[in-house]
């Protein structure tokens, strides 16, 4: 459907290199993550998703009618996932509203019953694992870090100290959470500093935070 996309020039940027797209942090590449992965692309580009699946899993509300210009970085990122899509011999069923996909640390639901995907501005295009939201409020405030040491406390792409740095936190931040943890790595939504409040994103250890 999309390939025709690979045929578009002189197309004005939207949006950065490919590497500014998210990954799924999925375990295993299979024809889900793969769909899914392509379509995100079209929908940081404000693509409005026609079927069932699109529509269940990507947020149609700010798109634009029409199919997006999309740079050079993007065309090309579609066209290898397509050619990865075509040696499997996939056949994703789009009258479905639910994809689930292998991640790094349990299943990643997408769509009704699940996680349904935003254009991913500033620090969420950095993520390489999605949090689980939860609803349940949480919030600590970091403390314990040492003035002789980083003295700060790190906010990761993923739930390890193996993930990249995308942010940082200060003794005496207050933190906001309404995703799930994952063993005693948490998602920060919200950073109040004072009596200012951020959307500040990122895993971070809970030992340097505290009720």
């Amino acid at each position: 459907m999309l390939k025709y996309l690979i045929f578009i020039i002189g197309l004005a940027p939207s949006f950065g290199a490919a590497e500014d797209f998210p990954s799924l942090g999925s375990s295993r590449t299979t024809c889900d993550s793969l769909w899914i992965e392509r379509n995100q692309i079209l929908n940081v580009a404000g693509y409005c998703f026609e079927t069932a699946l699109g529509q269940a899993i990507f947020e149609n509300g700010d798109c634009t009618p029409g199919m997006p210009a999309l740079p050079e970085a993007a065309l090309n990122r579609i066209a290898r996932l397509e050619q990865a899509e075509e040696r499997r011999y996939c056949e994703v069923n789009t009258t479905q509203t639910r994809l689930t996909v292998n991640g790094r640390y349990g299943p990643l639901r997408f769509g009704i019953g699940g996680k349904t995907l935003g254009r991913w501005l500033g620090a969420l295009q950095s993520l390489d694992v999605f949090p689980e939201i939860t609803g349940r409020a949480r919030q600590c405030t970091v403390t314990g870090l040492a003035a002789d040491g980083d003295n700060f406390l790190a906010l990761r792409s993923g739930p390890d100290t193996r993930y990249p740095q995308i942010g940082q936190m200060v003794n005496g931040e207050r933190v906001f959470s309404t995703s799930a943890c994952m063993g005693r790595w948490c998602f920060a939504d919200l950073v109040q500093n004072g009596s200012r409040t951020e959307p500040r994103n990122g895993w971070f250890h809970v030992r340097w935070c505290q009720p």
